[in-house]
């Protein structure tokens, strides 16, 4: 049996790949040493197992830089050390994110690494908030002995930033499965409500930010009738609160679900009549190149086409590829009402194809042979 050493220096269940990839090396047999935060809402179908063991990462106490300082310090120590007890006895070291590399550092070079990243950056800071010194990801992918990402253009562009011999594998951000048995007092309130919708539900899953404005998608599905809303599942922004409530003051087809944890998110989706995957390519972020959103790699495509949801989202790179090969949805103008009642009218006029085709989209990628061709 392979003993594998997963390392997550971040919250454990906000990030469903993890999840994911912790819950397929145990459906494969493998032996997991799962190190990260977050580890107690870790949900039942991985922490059942018994093949699977985790180290919750402390944290201490204390508000300002020199109390950050320790954290930071305490944790790296406290990583490293179990890392080293436990590649004692393990075959792999996996490291998620590159937080984990930085954390870890010269310790990963000892072992077998598969080294995976979630976003599209070419280095990393030794400190957040200060654009230098610059932590050397490309040293540690170059000495990898496997690299990882979620989307085949950022495998190409990784390879070419870090002058890489082999192309990263491309690890989808699809879930290993759908688990609608987690359910309690809010998501059922909110099926109830979703149950007794009668017009059709145009959804957003996901953060309401300033970058992620809907106010343009409220306005054109107001123009197009009584017969359509806008249900927003997730977390509002403060500095978005007032302006999301002028919103839904303004237009009468707007409802507020809330926010739900993974996976229970997923109970609403199956309610969905088309799904919307809003992503603006932006320069602001101080170390994660523009080219990720470009490339994006959202795991909700496959949580909508695992419902058979058609989607509409923006025109970037990453929607457009899968839409247009695979039929499974349009990208538009999010700006631009006409844009939007276009795709949303090119969706209705084949809705039962397009249904048909997210469906399928779901089992074109074999999440099983990919770890496996990973850690073989």
């Amino acid at each position: 049996m392979d003993r594998i050493v997963v390392v997550h220096l971040m919250d454990l269940v906000s990030y469903p790949p993890v999840l994911s990839l912790v819950e397929n090396l145990l459906n494969n047999n493998k032996k997991v040493y799962l190190i990260s935060y977050g580890t107690k809402k870790a949900p039942s179908k991985i922490t059942d197992n018994q093949n699977l063991k985790m180290y919750e990462v402390p944290t201490p106490k204390g508000k300002g830089v020199v109390s950050k300082l320790f954290r930071d310090y305490f944790r790296r120590l406290y990583t490293k050390n179990v890392v080293k007890k436990l590649m004692r006895k393990a075959d792999i070291l996996w490291t998620t994110t590159d937080i984990s590399v930085r954390s870890l550092g010269n310790l990963v070079l000892k072992y077998k690494h598969v080294m995976q990243l979630m976003e599209l950056e070419e280095s990393y800071p030794y400190i957040v908030g200060l654009k230098y010194p610059r932590f050397p990801l490309k040293k540690y992918a170059q000495k990898a002995w496997k690299t990882v990402v979620p989307e085949i253009n950022r495998a190409y562009i990784q390879k070419t930033w870090w002058e890489l011999e082999k192309t990263p594998i491309v690890l989808p951000n699809k879930p290993y499965s759908i688990d609608l048995s987690i359910r309690d007092d809010h998501i059922i309130k909110a099926e109830n409500k979703l149950k007794n919708e009668s017009r059709k539900i145009v959804m957003y899953l996901g953060n309401l930010s300033s970058d992620r404005s809907l106010s343009m998608f409220a306005k054109a599905l107001y123009e197009l009738g009584e017969g359509y809303c806008l249900y927003i599942v997730g977390k509002i922004d403060d500095s978005e609160k007032n302006e999301f409530e002028s919103l839904k003051k303004k237009y009468n087809n707007i409802e507020y679900l809330g926010y739900f944890t993974a996976p229970t998110h997923l109970n609403v989706l199956k309610h969905a009549y088309i799904g919307l995957l809003p992503y603006y390519p932006n320069s602001k972020h101080p170390f994660i190149s523009p080219l990720n959103i470009q490339y994006c790699a959202p795991n909700k495509i496959f949580e909508y086409c695992a419902f058979g949801v058609p989607m509409i989202g923006t025109d970037v790179m990453g929607l457009k590829g899968p839409f247009e090969r695979y039929n499974i949805g349009e990208c538009c103008d999010f700006g631009d009402t006409n844009s939007i009642v276009k795709s949303i009218k090119t969706i209705e006029k084949n809705y039962s194809e397009i249904s048909n085709n997210c469906r399928l989209y779901n089992k074109v990628f074999d999440l099983d042979e990919i770890v496996r061709d990973i850690i073989s």
